[in-house]
């Protein structure tokens, strides 16, 4: 299940307020608890302190003198307090007339230290007691003659009207947390609607982008800055959309050109060979030049097949070792022939023990596509010189040509598919503008880098490959 942003932020930010306000109810009700707590406790030791100013021994025995009038709380019939005093040895000396003759419940405790402990009293309301081990006084005239004797005490009060100081603070804690946990997510709620109505822009201006109106962009004016950096990279996003459109349109366009010529050249060789009866040769020479047309369409298909395999990903790379001087005289030799037969010199600066590990099939191809260029628009009479040789750890290929006619800016594009010099497209059907934009992605498959230039009439293709 997918969480929006707006709850997401709703319920980090309410849930981590929410904690923290529980937390500071959980120690101020802590804090508030153990006051309350403590004041009762300090008015239970002060009476136990005043009723054991009212004991002393006399002889062996202990003796409590308690005015009523000066603690009307342990002679009332209506929700008395309680207090009971024991000898040493366990017997009791005096009980409140509360008690009625019922007994507390006695806590053992270091001398002269006050312990409390919460009780159920006689009656069966809740309370709280404090014991106390102590030595009653004893007149000083007769001190020196009897044995001071331990005596225990234990003083009761209900809690009634503690307990309900405490309920009432747990809920005006937890009415206050709540309450504010509440508003905080109405609040929350209203501010992080504000926050987001950017990004609900942001949405609205994507979805008005038509497939056909990719050169507009999402205005990054009064954005939060933490969104600008997003819509940057959006606006980035459609430039490369828009450029990828218009790559795909022209190359849709180019590939019908492209194709419709010899299309156009296979109907009308055939059209004239079936206008009229013929001789067996020439219905042999129109059967080869149509399959003359055939043929460049086969392999401009398997460039293009070449091409989106590659840029598709569809191909897995064999390293090998690789003698590049032997390689490269064996792509060679099929435009060995055709090439001195119009005056091309070509010149070979490549080391026999000069190795390449790299994928054989793929460096075929880029050699293959290299030569074949530079065979083709080389002049009659003109020079083809081929360079290879290592520098560091990459291997450097060149593949030079004269009778160039192309300028600096004509270079920039001849990587670009479908794209030749020729602007009149004269030998459209014959060379389609596909062997360099193929040379560029089958190296840049194998890690590498190429590059054209022009000086003078001389065209120069450099090729980088990692060495291993």
């Amino acid at each position: 299940m997918t969480i929006s942003i707006r709850a997401r932020l709703l319920l980090g930010v309410i849930g981590g307020m929410a904690i923290l306000l529980a937390a500071s109810a959980l120690v101020v009700y802590a804090v508030m608890y153990r006051s309350l707590l403590d004041g009762y406790d300090e008015v239970l030791a002060s009476t136990a302190r005043t009723i054991c100013g009212s004991i002393e021994q006399d002889g062996e025995q202990i003796k409590l003198e308690i005015d009523e009038h000066e603690m009307p709380e342990f002679f009332r019939t209506g929700r008395p307090d309680y207090f009971q005093l024991w000898q040493e040895d366990g017997k009791t000396v005096e009980r409140s007339p509360s008690l009625q003759g019922t007994d507390l419940v006695q806590f053992e405790g270091p001398l002269d230290v006050h312990v409390f402990r919460p009780i159920r009293l006689p009656d069966g309301r809740m309370g709280r007691a404090v014991g106390l081990l102590f030595f009653p006084k004893i007149d000083d005239e007769v001190q020196v003659r009897i044995q001071p004797r331990r005596a225990r005490l234990v003083v009761a009060r209900e809690t009634a009207s503690l307990d309900s100081i405490i309920r009432f603070l747990r809920f005006v804690l937890v009415a206050t947390t709540g309450g504010t946990v509440v508003l905080a997510l109405l609040v929350g709620a209203i501010v992080v609607r504000q926050g987001l109505r950017p990004l609900d822009a942001l949405a609205a201006g994507i979805a008005a982008i038509r497939h056909d109106e990719l050169s507009r962009r999402v205005p990054t004016n009064d954005l939060p800055a933490e969104m600008v950096p997003v819509v940057q990279r959006l606006n980035d996003l459609l430039v490369r959309l828009e450029e990828a459109f218009h790559r795909e349109r022209a190359f849709t366009s180019d590939a019908a050109h492209e194709l419709r010529t010899p299309l156009a050249g296979l109907r009308s060789t055939l059209e004239v060979a079936l206008a009229r009866p013929r001789g067996v040769e020439d219905y042999k020479e129109c059967m080869t030049d149509c399959l003359s047309i055939i043929g460049h369409m086969q392999a401009m298909a398997d460039t293009l097949l070449a091409l989106a395999r590659l840029e598709g990903g569809q191909k897995t790379l064999r390293p090998e070792a690789i003698r590049l001087a032997g390689l490269f005289e064996d792509i060679w030799r099929p435009f060995a022939d055709r090439v001195r037969e119009r005056g091309i010199a070509d010149v070979w600066h490549v080391p026999p023990e000069l190795v390449c590990t790299s994928d054989r099939d793929i460096l075929i191809m880029i050699v293959t596509n290299l030569l074949a260029n530079a065979a083709v628009y080389t002049n009659d009479g003109g020079r083809i010189e081929v360079t290879a040789g290592q520098a560091g750890a990459s291997i450097e290929l060149k593949f030079a040509n004269t009778g160039s006619r192309l300028s600096d800016e004509d270079a920039r594009h001849v990587f670009d598919r479908f794209w030749r010099g020729d602007a009149s497209r004269t030998d459209t059907g014959i060379h389609g503008g596909l062997g360099l934009a193929l040379v560029r992605r089958a190296v840049a498959l194998l890690g590498g880098k190429v590059d054209a230039s022009v000086g003078g009439d001389v065209f120069t293709v450099r090729v980088t490959l990692p060495a291993c």
